[in-house]
């Protein structure tokens, strides 16, 4: 009998070089031989039941430039953090002679490169359009906060705070925090965020909750809430944010942010960002990078079958 095709996968875990922290992800092999739709995908992430799952197509004819598609368990995703840095570390360990690989995303091409000073990270330079969209009042979201006092928080409890996407269909709501101890106190929203089209325009799409602490050191504690699941790295929640960052410094040129997720998780993760700043204050180059372990890999049957 006809089972349909097998799929192989591989699982990592992203942001760490220590198994069973960091990220998890999982990198679902295509056949070229075989097409599968955009809705067994979904069933496919589904079950894996990630933040992310990448689907790695075969390289364009005389290239090194994959495409892939980035699903959550809910739908597809044009550009996430921690899939684009999981897969480019693995194309890196899998073809060993190259020093870059491009993943063709629904957001843009992006080159990934082995790190110079890091033998087991990579960096990326991600296809930056970010944009703030002002502040705006939260006051559903931190009320929903039962542990937070208004102290908690670094401008108030009734204070607006940021809305902003590094590229179209990524968006975060931004709120900081005065200590780790606080942001330990944070807790999930019992459903997801939304944001007004007319508040973000052409950037409608995913959003979620960024909460963030920067230390006396500069480094940055944060978590990220998609409504009741927390997140252990977003590699786009930190680009975001550190785009934020450095504009609202007013300083121009390139800017260093080490970022620190997933602690309350038990899944430290450590993401690197450096934003390159114009004169004008408008955000020119986003470079992520991470490292990356792997985990475990296997067999996925039947696909067509699937369809429910």
């Amino acid at each position: 009998m006809d089972r349909g095709p097998v799929l192989v996968y591989d699982r990592l875990d992203v942001f760490t070089e220590k198994i069973f922290s960091g990220n998890p992800l999982a990198i679902v092999h295509l056949n070229p031989s075989k097409t599968i739709s955009a809705a067994e995908k979904l069933l496919i992430a589904k079950e894996f039941n990630l933040a992310e799952t990448v689907f790695l197509h075969a390289p364009l004819p005389t290239s090194f430039v994959f495409p892939i598609d980035i699903f959550d368990t809910l739908e597809e995703l044009p550009f996430a953090g921690h899939p684009t840095i999981g897969a480019g570390w693995y194309l890196l360990q899998r073809y060993p002679e190259m020093e870059t690989v491009t993943l063709r995303t629904k957001a843009g091409d992006i080159p990934v490169y082995k790190a110079e000073d890091h033998p087991a990270a990579v960096h990326l330079r991600i296809p930056v359009d970010f944009k703030c969209h002002g502040l705006h009042p939260h006051l559903e979201l931190k009320a929903a906060q039962r542990f937070l006092d208004a102290g908690d928080y670094k401008n108030g409890r009734d204070a607006s705070e940021p809305i902003a996407s590094i590229v179209k269909g990524m968006t975060f709501i931004l709120i900081e925090l005065v200590s780790e101890e606080a942001l330990a106190k944070v807790v999930p929203h019992s459903k997801r965020s939304e944001v007004s089209r007319d508040i973000v325009g052409d950037w409608y799409g995913f959003t979620a909750i960024y909460f963030y602490v920067i230390l006396p050191d500069g480094k940055v504690r944060t978590r990220m809430f998609d409504g009741p699941v927390e997140d252990p790295a977003t590699g786009s929640a930190a680009s975001t944010l550190a785009s934020y960052l450095a504009v609202k410094r007013g300083v121009p040129g390139i800017q260093n942010f080490d970022i620190v997720q997933g602690v309350e998780m038990g899944r430290r993760s450590a993401i690197a960002v450096s934003v390159d700043v114009s004169s004008d204050g408008e955000v020119m180059e986003v470079d992520l990078a991470g490292s990356a372990v792997m985990v475990m890999n296997g067999r996925i049957e039947g696909i067509g079958r699937c369809d429910r």
